[in-house]
C-alpha cells in the first residue's frame, strides 16, 4: 500500500562538485514523469525514465537532476558571435542611429552561450543511476510511510460500514415480516375500491402480497455487501489495498447500497442507507491518494 504524495532527495560527491536529485509526486490517474537535466545529460533521459517506470505505476512525478560545480558545465560565451554582431552593430549604427551596443542587448541573442563540450553524460551515467535508485527506495518508503497514515482511517471507515450493514439486517428483517401483512391490506383496499371485494380467492391475494412483499427483500444484496466488506478488509490486512481497485470496490458497494436504499420501505433503513454512502464518499476519497 503506497501513497502517490511524496517527495525525496539525494546528494552525492564527485571528484568534482556534487550531483543532487530531487523527486516530488503527487496524484494522477497514470503516470506522468517531469524530468529535467541537464543538457550533458539527455543521453541518459530513455535510461533514467525506464528506472523510475520500474519503481512506480502511476502519478505525477517530478524528477530534477543538478550536477552542481562542474567545472566542465561551465558555459562559453560565443565569442565568434560576438565579433560578428560587434562588426556589423558598427557598420550600420551611424545610418540606422542605433544606441551602442550592450552586454544585455548581445546575451539576449540565441546562441549568445555555447553548451560547454563535454564527456560528462558518459563519466556520469553510473554514478547518475546508483544515485536514481537510493532516490526511489527513499521515495517509495516514504510513500509506504505516507499510505499507513491512512490505515486507522481506513479500518474506521470499514468499521463504521459493518455497523451499518448490521443495522440495515435487523430492519431488513423488519420490513419483511411487515411487508406481506402491508400488501395484503392494500391489494384488499384497492379491489374494494374497485368495487371487485371477494372476487378474487384469498390465497390468491394472498401469493400476490407476497410477490410484492419479495421483491423488495434486500436481504440478498446485504449479503453480497458484507463480502464486499469482507473483501477490504482482507486487502487491508494483507497492505492490498490500491488506488484503483478501492475505486472499483466503491462502485460495487454503491450499487448494492442504491439497490437497498431503492427498496427500502422503512425511514431508518433509508437514513442508514445515506449515512454508509457518506462513509463509503470518504473511503473513495482518500483512496485517491493511494497508486
Amino acid at each position: 500500500m503506497r501513497s502517490m504524495t511524496a517527495f525525496a532527495e539525494a546528494v552525492r560527491p564527485l571528484a568534482a562538485g556534487q550531483l543532487r536529485l530531487t523527486l516530488r509526486s503527487v496524484n494522477s490517474k497514470a503516470l506522468d514523469l517531469s524530468l529535467r537535466l541537464p543538457p550533458a545529460l539527455f543521453p541518459l533521459e530513455a535510461g533514467l525514465r525506464a528506472q523510475v517506470r520500474e519503481a512506480a505505476q502511476r502519478g505525477k512525478l517530478d524528477l530534477t537532476i543538478e550536477v552542481q560545480d562542474e567545472p566542465s558545465l561551465e558555459p562559453r560565451m560565443n565569442r565568434a558571435l560576438l565579433r560578428a554582431v560587434a562588426k556589423a552593430w558598427q557598420e550600420d549604427a551611424e545610418w540606422l542611429n542605433l544606441p551602442p551596443l550592450t552586454a544585455e542587448a548581445f546575451f539576449r541573442l540565441p546562441g549568445a552561450f555555447q553548451s560547454p563540450a563535454s564527456d560528462l553524460g558518459e563519466r556520469m551515467e553510473a554514478p547518475v543511476r546508483e544515485a536514481l535508485m537510493a532516490l526511489l527506495e527513499t521515495w517509495n518508503a516514504g510513500r509506504t510511510r505516507e499510505a499507513e497514515r491512512l490505515r486507522p482511517f481506513f479500518e474506521d471507515g470499514l468499521a463504521r460500514l459493518k455497523s451499518l450493514r448490521e443495522g440495515l439486517q435487523a430492519e431488513a428483517q423488519a420490513q419483511a415480516t411487515e411487508l406481506p401483512g402491508l400488501y395484503h391490506q392494500r391489494i384488499e383496499q384497492l379491489l374494494e375500491d374497485a368495487r371487485l371485494a371477494g372476487q378474487l380467492p384469498a390465497e390468491r391475494v394472498l401469493a400476490e402480497a407476497g410477490v410484492l412483499a419479495e421483491r423488495q427483500d434486500v436481504r440478498e444484496e446485504l449479503i453480497r455487501l458484507g463480502a464486499h466488506l469482507d473483501d477490504f478488509a482482507e486487502r487491508l490486512a494483507q497492505g492490498r489495498v490500491e488506488g484503483k481497485a478501492v475505486d472499483v470496490w466503491c462502485q460495487e458497494v454503491l450499487r448494492e447500497l442504491n439497490t437497498t436504499g431503492s427498496k427500502c420501505k422503512r425511514l431508518a433503513m433509508t437514513r442508514t442507507v445515506m449515512e454508509a454512502k457518506g462513509v463509503l464518499d470518504q473511503i473513495r476519497e482518500q483512496a485517491a491518494n493511494l497508486e
